[in-house]
């Protein structure tokens, strides 16, 4: 439009400038997939790279997840999240929580820079790198983890059955068991045990998968060493009263929130138990939901509030425990396959996949020859207060 003072055919400039934000609004709307997928600046301009996602094999113990900067845009991990996906449940840890890091500067990963974290899981998975500030997935990848075929597993079906742990805390509700023994489910006010022993070192992981429909008090999960409760033994997920060791002051491991279905937590609790002087010989492994009424109602559901909501509730499956001491092998890729970057923000829209760059690679890894040693504590049991 021409710029003057009455040479406009008729239309003065606000309306001329008005008639053009009214085509500029009807073509976004015309081709509003067109213009999310082309212009970053409306996603807030998260960065691209390309990033590798692959597994290493911790010798017979564990598995170490590593993220690599392949090229592209540089990364500053603070703002990143990893969100691993194994069937039915989810963990996501902050990327600054990878203390093995290598090349990594000032917070900065450029290319050839990498980052490892423990994690222990069934495969195939699915691997998100997620750019908090604009919600956007940077990287999705499928890779395929060591099977827990092998792994030694402890059936408890015939001679352990869950007992009252603290039997002045246990109280009303129930606990059943489910799954041929993998899931713990629990409602009410419920304090049971598992009797097993094990012999807690500082390289000791508890591994588990945590679900809750209706908030208690206490939401927790840990190994005993007698029948009095030690709260820096229990690590709290959940929970209105803040008792235990709550799972955040372990690095990169966020507080369950009502509404995040399946969450995977792996929890370093040999090095807390050892850095408080803990007895490392354990008797009792320990599912805890409390709801005795010590904290105000109207928080919880200790017992249920109105007559059809439910009661406070817990299920822990896939409980394991291992030993993380040993030195990492990288693992043979087997199968590449394209990058793709998905932004959360626009996925009703689109999904799209570069494989333009000849600097994009990205690769699955080969399943371990061994299988990580760990134990899976099942019990088969229903059990009833």
């Amino acid at each position: 439009m021409r710029r003057g003072t009455g040479g406009d055919g008729g239309q003065s400039a606000p309306v001329g400038t008005l008639l053009m934000v009214a085509l500029v609004l009807v073509a976004a709307g015309a081709a509003g997939v067109v213009i999310f997928d082309l212009s970053p600046d409306l996603l807030g301009n998260a960065p691209s790279a390309s990033i590798d996602v692959g597994v290493e094999s911790n010798g017979p113990n564990a598995q170490t997840l590593v993220i690599s900067h392949q090229g592209g845009d540089d990364l500053r991990i603070d703002e990143f999240d990893v969100v691993v996906r194994d069937g039915g449940s989810s963990s996501r840890l902050s990327l600054s929580s990878f203390r093995n890091r290598s090349g990594v500067s000032d917070g900065v990963a450029d290319a050839g820079d990498s980052l490892r974290a423990t994690q222990l899981l069934s495969g195939p998975v699915t691997v998100q790198l997620i750019h908090r500030p604009t919600d956007s997935v940077v990287s999705r990848q499928r890779v395929t983890l060591p099977s827990d075929d092998a792994t030694s597993v402890v059936d408890f079906e015939s001679s352990a059955p869950t007992q009252s742990f603290e039997s002045n805390q246990d109280g009303s509700g129930s606990t059943t068991v489910e799954d041929g023994g993998a899931t713990v489910r629990q409602s009410g006010n419920q304090w049971k045990y598992v009797e097993r022993n094990y012999t807690v070192t500082e390289n000791t992981t508890l591994v588990f998968e945590f679900n809750s429909t209706s908030r208690g008090e206490i939401h927790g999960i840990g190994l005993e060493d007698d029948q009095q409760q030690t709260g820096g033994r229990i690590v709290e997920v959940y929970g209105a009263q803040g008792w235990g060791h709550n799972v955040t002051n372990f690095d990169g491991l966020e507080r369950y929130q009502a509404g995040d279905g399946w969450a995977r937590y792996e929890v370093p609790i040999g090095e807390h138990y050892t850095s408080n002087g803990f007895n490392a010989s354990t008797r009792y492994l320990v599912f805890i939901t409390d709801c005795d009424g010590n904290v105000d109602p109207s928080s919880t559901n200790c017992p249920s509030n109105i007559d059809d909501e439910k009661p406070a509730n817990s299920r822990f499956r896939n409980v394991r425990i291992y030993e993380n001491d040993s030195t990492a092998s990288l693992a043979s890729p087997v199968v590449g396959s394209s990058y793709t970057r998905w932004t959360r923000s626009a996925a009703a829209l689109s999904a799209r996949s570069s494989t333009a760059s000849s600097s994009i690679v990205s690769t699955s890894r080969s399943r371990m020859s061994t299988a990580p040693s760990q134990s899976v504590w099942r019990t088969s049991l229903p059990v009833t207060a």
